[in-house]
């Protein structure tokens, strides 16, 4: 089995599917962008990928349980949080600056 990382990098919906929790859940930039579990996310992304969008991921910070991942899409980032090595959170940020913010939370 491949680690959250090396999937993510990789942009391989079959890999990617095998290292979310399924209790994953997204949280886009805009109201009502939320998937709870790994079978709506995996759908999200397969519909982004069926109206062209191409990710090429790239984690740009990383922090053992959580890292800043750039799709390489329209400017936006997700942080992406870790439990007990499989993905549990993710979060989107329209700006690399907002997500690396997010990494340092302030409690």
């Amino acid at each position: 089995m491949v680690t959250a990382r090396e999937a993510i990098e990789q942009g391989d919906l079959t890999q990617f599917e095998d290292v979310l929790a399924p209790d994953v859940v997204w949280v886009g930039q805009w109201p009502g962008q939320l998937c709870r579990n790994r079978g709506e996310v995996l759908e999200m992304l397969r519909r982004a990928q069926a109206n062209g969008l191409e990710a090429k991921p790239e984690i740009i910070r990383d922090e053992g349980d959580r890292f800043v991942v750039d799709p390489h899409l329209d400017g936006r980032h997700q942080l992406f949080v870790l439990r007990d090595e499989v993905v549990s959170e993710v979060r989107a940020y329209p700006t690399r600056d907002a997500a690396l913010a997010a990494m340092d939370p302030p409690w």
